[in-house]
């Protein structure tokens, strides 16, 4: 019965996060553009929920499969949920070095909104808002 429970529980979160995703960060596009910032998902669902669900809601992001090992990219993070095997609803902006400058872990149950995202992308220098070039 527990495991029932726990795997409800998990469900009913992804749920949540998703329904934010569709609300919050959809109509965020064109405001992290100028910051010449991206947004990635990230859950420990596999790539093919990932596909399914992209493709269900026409995101205009990537998701990533933080799948094998699971949970791997979350742990590092410290937001990895290892009671019910998700993670927390946490939100980093991290500038074109890999630095995290801000980060936010939400109750579970609270939408996070994007106003941190934002002053964070604000305060970054201008070096960090514009997009690297990469080269071999």
């Amino acid at each position: 019965m527990a495991d029932h429970t726990n795997a409800a529980h998990a469900q009913q979160r992804r749920a949540a996060v998703l329904r934010v995703i569709d609300r919050l960060f959809q109509p965020l596009e064109r405001a992290l553009r100028k910051h010449g910032a991206e947004l990635l998902g990230l859950s420990v669902d596999g790539v093919w929920c990932h596909a399914a669900f992209a493709r269900d809601r026409k995101l205009r992001f990537p998701l990533l499969a933080d799948f094998e090992p699971k949970g791997a990219v979350a742990r590092r993070y410290g937001v990895y949920r290892d009671a019910d095997g998700t993670s927390e609803r946490a939100l980093f902006v991290i500038d074109a070095d890999g630095v995290v400058r801000w980060s936010y872990v939400s109750p579970i149950d609270v939408n996070p909104g994007a106003d941190g995202i934002l002053a964070a992308l604000e305060a970054l220098p201008q070096s960090d808002r514009q997009p690297q070039e990469v080269r071999p």
